[in-house]
């Protein structure tokens, strides 16, 4: 994307830097995520331009009670495209309906 987007361009040697650090602390907190006991409901996107199915399902896999609606339909912008219907599916799921 800083080679596509002129504007991203002068931030492109930061981004690398970045994008090289091993300082990141975890994203998640798993010894959490595996206690859960909430009905949990997620979209997960074939083609997300932005977060690799693997990794979202990867994560899913340690939230007990997490229901996961892996598609194709939308690319990372289900919400915007059409969130009544991405939303009424994930609450249907979440209640177990689905």
């Amino acid at each position: 994307m800083f080679d596509c987007y002129t504007q991203l361009r002068p931030l492109k040697a930061v981004a690398e830097l970045l994008a090289q650090t091993d300082a990141w602390p975890a994203l998640y907190d798993l010894e959490r995520l595996s206690h859960n006991t909430v009905p949990v409901a997620a979209a997960v996107y074939y083609d997300d331009m932005y977060v690799p199915c693997e990794f979202s399902q990867e994560t899913a896999r340690w939230v007990p009670n997490m229901r996961l609606w892996v598609t194709n339909e939308y690319e990372h912008n289900g919400l915007r495209a059409d969130g009544g219907a991405v939303l009424g599916r994930l609450l249907a799921m979440a209640r177990g309906e689905v």
